[in-house]
């Protein structure tokens, strides 16, 4: 994708108009193409659905990199850019715009200020794992421009490849079994008084007080009458002989 971005030399103009920049007085024979060196994604190589996770572009071996666009491109059904996300190299003019499954991010010195040189994290920015996947993030496009307004472009896009794990489905917890109701302790039956022995029998020979009284007197007199009859008859028989 050897193609300038004409956004990024938008910036770069407008920037260097309004501060009087170095990019119209620069001479010419000082004009150079910025470098910039592999261009490397470092993303995590897994996270787990839900998760937010930070990745970072770089520039290993920068050289008079005055601006520069990158434009990303990911699965939006996997991963989704995080808006207000997005930390640029201090001083200058930052930008992001995003859209479906795309995100860029354009940054520009002002003024006169020196292209920036040496090993940069170009930007850094953040998604949200949505489900599980292979989550391919790819630099698609990049246009460098130096501070005499040199362009270079990205020579093949970048990606990184971060594995959503699905989230693990907590289990159930165990419904604890209810307690056994203690059964109720059976009421003691009160236990039957003993009723007092009844001064009356039931029966028809059932006799109690005076009236027993009586009838063991007459008892007593009818067994000497018995006895006394018996004795009389002996005797009588003893002198009949």
């Amino acid at each position: 994708m050897r193609r300038a971005s004409a956004r990024g030399i938008a910036v770069v103009a407008a920037a260097s108009a309004l501060f009087g920049g170095a990019v119209a007085l620069a001479p010419a024979a000082l004009a150079a193409a910025p470098e910039t060196g592999a261009i490397t994604i470092a993303a995590p190589a897994s996270v787990t659905a839900g998760d937010t996770f930070d990745v970072t572009i770089s520039a290993p071996a920068a050289t008079d990199l005055f601006a520069y666009e990158l434009t990303i491109g990911f699965d939006p059904a996997l991963i989704s850019y995080d808006d207000a996300t997005g930390s640029f190299p201090y001083g200058g003019f930052d930008s992001v715009s995003s859209g479906s499954g795309t995100v860029s991010f354009t940054h520009t010195r002002l003024g006169t200020s020196p292209g920036l040189t040496g090993s940069l994290s170009l930007i850094t920015f953040s998604f949200t794992a949505l489900t599980d996947g292979l989550a391919d993030i790819d630099l698609e496009s990049a246009t460098f421009i130096s501070s005499t307004s040199e362009t270079a472009t990205l020579g093949a896009p970048v990606t990184a490849t971060t594995t959503v794990v699905a989230a693990p489905t907590p289990e159930p917890s165990a419904t604890p079994e209810p307690s056994a109701t203690p059964e109720p302790s059976a009421t003691p039956t009160p236990s039957t008084s003993a009723e007092p022995a009844s001064s009356e029998g039931s029966g028809p020979l059932a006799i109690t007080g005076a009236d027993a009284a009586v009838w063991i007197i007459a008892g007593l007199i009818a067994a000497a009458v018995i006895g006394l009859g018996v004795v009389l008859v002996l005797r009588r028989r003893a002198v009949t002989r």
